[in-house]
């Protein structure tokens, strides 16, 4: 058999579960912008591997996903499936970066960890190590940080005031998060 059919027969199932996976996120409710979930889902890396036993599709190398505002940059994205529902997405590197136009009256949502957890049906990302999210002006940085996209709650957590593996740019030095909050704007004059 040439060798072009056995790349296509080996390819066609990578191909099903990557029409499978972005046709599940396609449907997937949030409190980002409605429209970013009807278009299209991109994901560029420099390699790719299927486990359709295990429901995991790993990316490595320079992956970027893309759908409407939603970028996600990272060395490494494991994509979790149960079925044809996305459960998680794993995105690693040094940093990981989602960004996201959560409401079309606010700014992007910024945020980077050495891990981003999202969690597609919770609607929640978890940021870890070296975490940071910023949100109209306002900064949470910590050793960790959730964002719960329904209710629009951050939780922030620093590291423990024992660990000395704390390098500049971190939770402070005394294992405490960082916050800062942006005054409220002045009212327009009638």
């Amino acid at each position: 058999m040439p060798l072009s059919n056995i790349m296509r027969r080996s390819s066609y199932p990578l191909l099903c579960v990557a029409s499978s996976l972005a046709a599940s996120l396609l449907a997937l409710p949030t409190n980002a912008l409605d429209d970013d979930w009807q278009q299209p889902m991109t994901i560029l890396s420099d390699s790719a591997e299927l486990d359709r036993r295990a429901g995991t599709v790993i990316y490595e190398g320079n992956v970027t996903l893309t759908q409407g505002t939603l970028l996600i940059e990272a060395d490494r994205l494991m994509v979790l499936r149960n079925g044809d529902v996305l459960e998680k997405a794993v995105a690693e590197g040094n940093p990981a970066r989602y960004q996201q136009q959560i409401d079309t009256d606010e700014s992007l949502t910024n945020a980077h960890g050495n891990r981003i957890d999202y969690y597609t049906g919770e609607q929640r990302i978890t940021l870890r190590g070296d975490a940071e999210l910023r949100q109209d002006g306002n900064l949470f940085s910590g050793e960790q940080i959730t964002y719960d996209m329904k209710t629009e709650t951050v939780k922030a957590s620093g590291q423990s005031s024992n660990n000395s593996n704390t390098a500049v740019g971190e939770a402070q030095p005394d294992g405490r998060i960082k916050v800062i909050i942006q005054p409220p704007k002045p009212a327009e004059a009638p």
